[in-house]
């Protein structure tokens, strides 16, 4: 088993485990987006400049790209190196662009696409449900290439410089900070934003609409946050979305600086119930309530900042490194503010999700290459499951070593990508432990603990034998905390585990497994 670990984790060459064809002689460095928006109808004028890593030498490359089919999709009117056109085809999604311009050596370069269209996906154009137009980056997991030309890939982060030129009547949110806001003489505006800390295509977004904008209110020296929500809403809005300076506040304490400039909270038209856009979090529609009854989803996309947005899965096979991160830490959230009753019901519910999905899908696992269809990553396994894998880790490890590690891995790989391995590694160098068979039979094995429990109680020398016995051909490496007149934990690294504990008088109350329900079971 330890084999089919180390060649699960080898390093990608050409097709990837996701089924995304790497291109190692390329990097895009920089997106540049300009983009014209109208209301008189769906379709964009929008010009990218890309930059690049380029290895000498490279006879041509591809970009991500829609094509324009049934009156959607991008059509791309011309390539240019500078002034000089380039060849290049725009077929089944990818633009292939040949470059003729042999480099003598290894370089950066910048490559200019001019195109328009009518967006089929990514860019979300439509009415929010107070009926007012609204427009919407909704890019995951791969759907920025329907309005932008990218590697749209988590692997390969870069920077990135909006700027959208709109009806003045609405205002532009985007990563990074402002840096130019300008009237036109058209009754137009254009809105420039930009950021130099690379981040993945998933999360680069613009958010154009009629909104009300508020700063929140900061406490000392914290990342200065915002709400932007609909005009109909803002009392409200401002008071649910401003409330999250505290949880912002909570993970800085808890895992580290704020990794980007700004963070804006945005009422919006998104297909999910919150994406964690780097620096501008777009939330559902319905998200305000006036009560701050949406916390826990604010806690759960602001973990995304660091996991996910900043430390990226380089393959997406392991989106549990931001969607099981950010599900567990709002749960230690939840525990640390309201308490571990809280944390409790929090860990049942999320146990419930993933007992009624293994039901359903027997073989499911956190980690299958067999998935093809990227929407299927996101399910309980990625989600409750991974969050009770990180729970029994942090319970197998301890406290002080769980932490260290969380944020060495965090230290590590921020504004870069990683793999399951690499967490492990940095998780078995603060625990001083080899922790390669709970992690493979976590997350490549599907199911849960079955597991019985026999005793012996032995009157005469007062000893306790204890018998653990889980399923041989699906086993897990668990914690265990056994419970009495004291407490004693125990980590089962095999199917099979007798232990004997001395000097043991027998309660009253019997013996206790599992005493703090740590384990994830049937």
């Amino acid at each position: 088993m330890r084999k089919l670990v180390l060649l699960l984790f080898c390093p990608f060459l050409g097709i990837a485990q996701d089924g995304y064809e790497r291109q190692p002689d390329i990097d895009a460095l920089s997106y540049a987006i300009e983009i014209e928006l109208n209301d008189s109808n769906n379709r964009i004028t929008a010009k990218s400049e890309i930059e690049f890593a380029m290895k000498a030498g490279i006879k041509s490359f591809f970009l991500d790209l829609s094509n324009e089919r049934e009156g959607k999709g991008m059509l791309v009117q011309g390539v240019f190196w500078g002034d000089e056109a380039l060849n290049f085809t725009h077929q089944n999604d990818r633009l292939t662009i040949e470059w003729n311009q042999q480099i003598s050596q290894d370089g950066s370069v910048r490559v200019t696409v001019l195109y328009e269209g009518v967006p089929a996906d990514g860019l979300i154009i439509s009415k929010n449900k107070h009926g007012d137009r609204t427009f919407f980056g909704d890019n995951w997991p791969n759907r920025a290439r329907n309005w932008f030309p990218c590697v749209d890939h988590p692997s390969d982060k870069a920077a990135v410089k909006f700027t959208v030129v709109a009806p003045s009547h609405y205002q532009v949110i985007s990563n990074g900070e402002q840096v130019l806001l300008e009237k036109l003489d058209n009754d137009f505006t254009r809105t420039v934003y930009s950021t130099a800390l690379v981040l993945p295509t998933k999360v680069m977004v613009i958010g154009v609409a009629k909104f009300s904008i508020s700063k929140c209110e900061n406490k000392g020296e914290s990342t200065p946050s915002s709400a932007y929500v609909y005009p109909q809403e803002e009392e409200d809005g401002f008071n649910d979305y401003c409330s999250a300076v505290d949880i912002l506040t909570w993970f800085e304490n808890k895992i580290g600086p704020y990794p980007y400039e700004k963070l804006a909270h945005v009422q919006s038209k998104t297909r999910y119930g919150g994406m964690e856009n780097a620096g501008c979090i777009f939330y559902h529609e319905n998200s305000i309530d006036g009560t701050q009854g949406s916390r826990y989803l604010f806690a759960h996309e602001i973990a995304h900042q660091w996991f996910g947005n900043s430390a990226s899965e380089k393959d997406w096979h392991h989106v549990w490194l931001s969607e099981g991160f950010a599900t567990y830490l709002t749960e230690v959230y939840k525990q640390e503010s309201a308490g571990e009753i809280a944390f409790k019901e929090g860990m049942e519910q999320a146990r419930s999700r993933v007992v009624g999905f293994q039901k359903k899908y027997p073989n499911a696992s956190i980690i299958d290459t067999n998935i093809s269809n990227l929407n299927q990553l996101l399910s309980p396994m990625t989600y409750q499951k991974a969050a009770w894998m990180l729970h029994m880790l942090r319970n197998i490890v301890g406290e002080a070593a769980f932490w260290a590690g969380v944020k060495s891995y965090y230290n590590k790989y921020q504004f870069g990508n990683a793999l399951t391995i690499d967490f492990q590694m940095e998780m078995e160098t603060a625990s001083n432990r080899d922790l390669s068979k709970f992690f493979q039979s976590w997350l490549y094995q599907p199911g849960m603990v079955d597991i019985e429990a026999n005793y012996k109680y032995n009157e005469r020398n007062k000893s306790l034998k204890v018998i653990l016995k889980q399923a041989k051909t699906n086993w897990f490496v668990i914690p265990i905390l056994f419970s009495w007149s004291s407490s004693v934990p125990v980590v089962m690294e095999s199917y099979k585990m007798k232990i004997t504990f001395e000097n043991i008088e027998k309660p009253e109350s019997g013996w206790q497994f599992d005493a703090n329900d740590d384990i994830l079971k049937w």
